[in-house]
C-alpha cells in the first residue's frame, strides 16, 4: 500500500523554501519506509495515538499517520 504525503500550504507559509524542500523529501522517504511494517504490527497502534515531529533546520513539522496518509498539521520555529 502507497501512503499519501499530505502537506497543506498554509501549514507550510512561515517556513523558508529550502526548508519546505528537504521536510518533502524526508516525509517522502519516511512514507516509503513505513512500506515495509506489516499492518499488523503494534507500531501502527502507537503512531496512530501519538503526535510526531521532523525537526529540519530548527523548524518542526508535526504529522499524524494513518493507514494510507501521512499528514503534515503543524510548522513551527
Amino acid at each position: 500500500m502507497t501512503r499519501r504525503v499530505v502537506i497543506s500550504k498554509p501549514v507550510l507559509e512561515a517556513a523558508p523554501e529550502y526548508v519546505k524542500q528537504e521536510a518533502r523529501l524526508r516525509f517522502e522517504e519516511i512514507a516509503e519506509g513505513l512500506e515495509g511494517i506489516p499492518t499488523e504490527s503494534s507500531f501502527w497502534a502507537s503512531v496512530r495515538v501519538s503526535r510526531l515531529c521532523l525537526i529540519i533546520h530548527g523548524w518542526s513539522f508535526f504529522y499524524t499517520l494513518d493507514a494510507e496518509t501521512l499528514r503534515v498539521t503543524e510548522v513551527r520555529k
